[in-house]
């Protein structure tokens, strides 16, 4: 490939990201491929009126090496007359914190890259990823158990959040081989870096490149080709899905201060599929990323709200999510622990009365009058007012405590009544009981006692409506 072939092919890649007169901040390491994308860049500045600035971090974890490439870097940019951004990172301390070497680079790169991008104004940071690297990335994805968007590995343009920022991520060379980045080098009589850690056998990445992909290779040798077609029809589906998750978003999806809210009516109607995308927007929203929000949270989190109110679910960086009756809420901050019991009040009726989570709305009227329809959440209910009789309390289930429930001749232990009826142990707890001075009229959200039911005889209608707290 000629080196006009390379940049043309840079060009075509920039065309979808509509970069004309925008500055980006060039990731350069000194290698061979961020090389190549700095100066395909500047070949295509005039044409495309880029302004150029350039970033480089010394990870610090090959000594006088890494002090080296920076410098080279800083040279490099010196030589085009290019301001660029030199820092260096303690990455040997972020794995003494626990992080794997992989993990704690790529964090400390993208904190920096997001950094610099927002201190010089740059609209993207473009990278030197490869065609090489893509295929490398698919096949480690699958490798790990991901789904379709580990499939679709890296995309040519990825909008991300960092410190509270967005930053995008560009990726100019993506369709393009580490060859072609390296013959582009020798065109132009550049000089890369070659940094030894990438022969390393500690990184993952570099076992694929090294053993698993020439191991593929002796079965079809344009593997490569294989990993980068199957990433491109991932990417076709997944353009479909996210389409139809934004169109579910848009019906179900709540967001207010900091955090999210899924109706669960809404949410019930999503297919499976599109369901778990929006379950996973939901979270990003929240917490800016997916960084360890694996499949069995997603999984967790969809059969949660399948089951009822109630339930709690801590999730990995600090995020929050609990499902009530009428939505599930995703937020920052673990759930506090699911506490045994309600905490009594008494009704205002006829009125209303707001205590703890609860709203709850009381009126009496003439049996003829009674406009109360059922919900199908189960939250209002219509009693014979003077079976029920006054006062009435509202307090979680305790023990002993016996129930008629509706159709039944006699009564049963609330504990086998809630048992019987499927509802999840995290929720028996919190499922409120309108209680009388003649026992349970009402366990709210499943059933009224069979003796508090509205007859023929009845006269007086007791109508009463729970809904959560704002």
């Amino acid at each position: 490939m000629s080196a006009r072939a390379f940049e043309r092919a840079v060009q075509a890649a920039l065309a979808g990201a509509d970069v004309r007169g925008a500055r980006l901040l060039a990731a350069v390491s000194g290698g061979p491929d961020s090389m190549a994308l700095l100066h395909s860049l500047l070949a295509l500045r005039q044409e495309l009126e880029l302004d150029i600035v350039g970033a480089h971090l010394d990870h610090g974890l090959r000594g006088e090496e890494s002090a080296a490439d920076a410098e080279f870097v800083r040279s490099a940019f010196d030589s085009l007359g290019l301001r660029c951004i030199v820092e260096s990172a303690d990455v040997a301390a972020m794995q003494a914190a626990g992080m794997s070497p992989e993990e704690a680079a790529r964090e400390a790169r993208y904190e920096f890259l997001a950094r610099s991008a927002t201190a010089c104004g740059a609209w993207a940071v473009a990278l030197g990823h490869t065609a090489d690297d893509q295929a490398e990335t698919v096949l480690m994805n699958i490798i790990r158990g991901a789904g379709l968007s580990g499939l679709r590995g890296m995309s040519a343009l990825t909008v991300m959040r960092r410190g509270g920022a967005e930053l995008r991520l560009l990726r100019p060379l993506l369709r393009l081989g580490r060859e072609d980045a390296a013959a582009y080098c020798e065109v132009l009589k550049l000089s890369p870096r070659l940094d030894r850690t990438n022969l390393s056998p500690t990184y993952t990445r570099n076992r694929i490149r090294m053993e698993l992909m020439p191991a593929l290779e002796s079965y079809n040798p344009a593997v490569r080709d294989s990993l980068l077609r199957l990433s491109h029809s991932a990417s076709i589906d997944l353009a479909y899905l996210e389409s139809e998750a934004a169109t579910a978003w848009e019906r179900a999806a709540l967001e207010e201060d900091g955090s999210v809210r899924l109706r669960l009516d809404a949410f019930s109607a999503i297919p499976d599929t599109v369901a778990r995308r929006v379950l996973r927007r939901a979270v990003r929203s929240v917490k800016g990323d997916l960084k360890d929000v694996e499949s069995n949270h997603v999984e967790d989190m969809a059969r949660l709200m399948a089951g009822g109110a109630g339930t709690r679910l801590d999730l990995p960086g600090g995020v929050s999510f609990e499902v009530g009756y009428e939505a599930a809420t995703i937020a920052a901050g673990k759930t506090a622990p699911c506490v045994s019991g309600i905490e009594d009040f008494e009704l205002q009726v006829p009125g209303r009365t707001e205590s703890g989570s609860w709203i709850v709305d009381a009126r009496c009227v003439e049996r003829g009058k009674a406009r109360l329809s059922a919900r199908p959440d189960g939250m209002a209910a219509s009693l014979d007012f003077e079976q029920a009789g006054l006062p009435l309390t509202v307090r979680g289930r305790a023990p002993g405590d016996r129930f008629q429930p509706l159709g039944m001749a006699g009564s049963k232990s609330l504990k086998d009544f809630l048992s019987d009826s499927r509802v999840p142990r995290q929720e028996r707890d919190v499922t409120p009981l309108v209680v009388s001075p003649k026992g349970i009229v009402w366990v709210v959200g499943r059933r009224i006692a069979h003796w508090a039911r509205v007859t023929e005889g009845t006269t007086s209608v007791l109508e009463i409506a729970f809904r959560p707290a704002p």
